[in-house]
């Protein structure tokens, strides 16, 4: 015998699914950032996994340095010799000040290649959270050679755009109000490029499909940048500022790829 049906309980057609959760913006990129550093500090799971990008980041960093002391004020009080004795030391303090800026631009950017593989476990963990499908087990050197392909890209790009804007505002000094905002969006797209590209990239998902997808949601890369930046002016916290922006940039693109109701793959199809 058939069931009766109770005609009291509605019953809600079945052509209608749920709507899908508003895709992130401006504000919901910025909110990414903090939300990662949230992770990491509330996790003490992912604390050990977190130490290995900071841990090799400080270790370059501080071995150009040491590097950099030793030699550079050498190098210039040599060149001016001791008739400008009083110019070589300004000038070698310049150079070794900016040269220390370069070793921490160089140690954090070769960190997070360089410990692909806890930040990988880092991806597995948030996207488990999060109740994503697990991304593939990849190796060290598959990692580290997606990484530095990834890099290369968005340096190849950024910085002929950021030398002309620097150009632009050497040769025309009024030009910085355009110019310096223009310069914050180019490098908030370099930051959210190197960090969110890490979790599609440990897909296996394809540079040209990945470029799509940033550009598609660029507003929330742009937010995910400035939340970088911003991260950055608290104590110590750039220290955090990979393993933090690697989970949040995985939160990030689950909560994209649910309002699109997509998820990237690494076989270069979306489904």
């Amino acid at each position: 015998m058939a069931p009766v049906s109770n005609p009291l309980v509605p019953v809600p057609p079945a052509h209608l699914a749920p709507p899908a959760p508003p895709r992130p913006g401006l504000v919901g990129g910025l909110g990414a950032m903090f939300t990662g550093l949230g992770i990491i500090v509330k996790t003490p799971a992912l604390w050990p996994l977190a130490l290995v990008p900071m841990a090799i980041g400080a270790a370059i960093t501080a071995a150009l340095s040491v590097v950099a002391i030793g030699v550079i004020p050498g190098l210039f009080a040599g060149w001016l010799g001791p008739t400008h004795a009083t110019l070589a030391a300004l000038v070698g303090i310049l150079a070794t000040a900016l040269a220390v800026i370069l070793a921490l631009a160089v140690g954090f950017g070769l960190a997070q290649p360089l410990s692909g593989f806890a930040l990988e476990r880092i991806v597995h963990h948030v996207e488990k959270s999060e109740g994503a499908p697990a991304s593939p087990q990849t190796s060290f050197f598959v990692n580290l050679q997606r990484s530095l392909a990834s890099v290369a890209l968005s340096w190849a790009f950024g910085l002929p755009i950021l030398a002309l804007l620097f150009a632009v505002n050497f040769v025309f000094p009024p030009a910085a109000v355009i110019t310096f905002p223009l310069k914050l969006v180019v490098m908030a797209l370099l930051v959210a490029w190197d960090i969110c590209d890490y979790p599609l990239s440990i897909r296996g998902v394809p540079i040209r499909e990945r470029v799509v997808f940033m550009k598609r949601n660029a507003g929330a890369m742009v937010g995910f940048g400035l939340g970088l930046a911003l991260m950055s002016l608290l104590p110590c916290a750039l220290l955090l500022a990979i393993p933090a922006g690697v989970a949040g940039a995985t939160r990030l693109i689950a909560s994209i790829e649910r309002a699109e109701g997509r998820r990237l793959l690494g076989t270069g199809e979306e489904a």
